[in-house]
């Protein structure tokens, strides 16, 4: 490897989607996800711990230190131990990396459940899960329980591909250089019109509390079908429905009422084909107005061609404008830290999140090779908490059912009593599990 190289993975910028996390995280808004998967058996520490070493080399992009320089945060390398925690009943926790020696993800295992937890400083989901298949299969290898890394896992012997490193979203901007000019411009980073947020009591500081509901995927397949929708539109649609009830209850006057804004990540690799580890998705904001709702399938009518003129490259590439334009700005770009910090915090707590009245992302199916989904019971995401939609909902499938996950910091269940509600009303077969 040249020192050009060498010296370019010793330290490197945060992904352009990364830069605004540093200002966001705290207790409450912690920037940590978590993804997970159960074993047939116990998990044993030790030897988890030794799956963890043979893979970590092959992911330097998450070994690494944060660092705070005069302008920027940055990633530099870290050569420190990694560790494998005893799992917490709180997930998504804060990271201190003081506790962790310095690494901004973790592992933690009780019984047969294996969790990984990254800030959002590293990656996405995408990346996360290709992490998370590695330890998987290295640990049943350890086991005896495979032979030989299956061919889709990521090979630990061959060098990361420069491309695992890059920020994928200026490489967008190249590739859709000729094309911007016709782009539409139809939405900007930051929004000055509010949304409703429902209001609620809110757990102490720290917890957070989890239901998970499984449904068969033919189920929500059947129940898709009959709305001609597709499954991420089915849920999504129930919790705008839901959040609609919430704010009739809490806002008696119609004339207040607010739009209902739907945050739905997007993940750009299904458009781009860069190989990027690090952060590469964007996310579609559809505002519903209430006024406008009279039942439950004006909902799936406004949100379907929304998802079909939307969730395009045509109109994504301008989002991943606006995001380069934000770090590239010249203001910004060599305003000292404390400063830049605040000013970040302060835009997306008054314009970023106040678009927001909910978030469900649906990273889609989870496939691992045959020799491996034998030994694997059940995976699944969890979204960390976020401070001002105060509930959100993660869905993942994995062989034949769906996780629709929610998790809160608030104190009443009331997005997901009636999301579960109304899948039962539907004719689906829910169960139900939380912490």
């Amino acid at each position: 490897m040249k020192k050009k190289q060498q010296d370019s993975k010793y330290w490197f910028r945060l992904d352009t989607s990364a830069t605004i996390y540093p200002a966001l995280e705290s207790p409450e808004t912690t920037t940590v996800f978590r993804i997970w998967a159960e074993l047939e058996d116990d998990i044993d520490a030790d030897v988890a711990q030794k799956a963890l070493d043979i893979i970590k080399p092959r992911f330097p992009y998450f070994n690494v230190h944060l660092r705070t320089g005069l302008f920027w945060h940055y990633f530099e390398q870290n050569d420190n131990p990694s560790i494998i925690w005893p799992d917490t009943p709180q997930p998504c926790e804060r990271l201190y990396p003081i506790y962790n020696n310095g690494f901004r993800y973790l592992v933690r295992i009780y019984r047969n459940k294996l969790s990984a937890e990254f800030s959002h400083m590293l990656t996405d989901g995408a990346g996360a899960m290709e992490f998370l298949k590695a330890l998987i299969a290295h640990y049943l290898i350890i086991i005896g329980k495979l032979d030989s890394v299956p061919e889709g896992i990521m090979d630990i012997h061959s060098e990361p591909d420069p491309e695992e490193y890059e920020d994928a979203f200026p490489k967008v901007v190249e590739i859709e250089k000729d094309n911007l000019d016709n782009s539409p411009r139809q939405r900007s980073l930051f929004n000055t019109d509010a949304v409703f947020q429902m209001h609620d009591s809110k757990l102490p500081l720290g917890k957070y509390k989890i239901i998970i509901g499984t449904v068969p995927l033919e189920d929500l397949k059947r129940i898709s079908k009959s709305y001609d929708c597709k499954v991420t539109e089915l849920l999504a649609s129930l919790y705008v429905e839901a959040l609609i009830h919430i704010q009739h209850d809490q806002v008696k006057d119609p004339k207040k009422h607010r739009p209902i804004g739907m945050e739905i990540p997007v993940n750009m690799r299904n458009l781009y084909p860069i190989r990027s580890m690090r952060n590469f998705s964007l996310f579609l904001v559809p505002r519903f107005d209430p006024k406008e709702i009279k039942k439950f399938e004006d909902i799936i009518a406004f949100l379907k061609p929304y998802m079909v003129k939307h969730n395009t490259r045509e109109f994504l590439r301008t989002m991943a404008v606006d995001n380069c334009a934000l770090t590239e700005n010249k203001f910004l770009k060599f305003t000292p830290i404390p400063i830049k910090d605040f000013v970040i915090k302060y835009l997306s707590n008054t314009q970023g999140h106040a678009q927001f009245s909910g978030t469900i992302s649906n990273l889609g199916a989870i496939h691992l090779p045959k020799e491996m989904e034998e030994h694997v019971k059940d995976m699944g995401v969890l979204l960390g908490p976020t401070y001002h939609s105060l509930t959100g909902c993660g869905v993942v499938g994995f062989k034949d059912h769906i996780h629709i996950n929610f998790g809160r910091i608030n104190k009443h269940p009331q997005v997901e009593k009636h999301v579960f509600r109304r899948l039962v009303e539907m004719g689906a077969h829910v169960t139900l599990k939380s912490n």
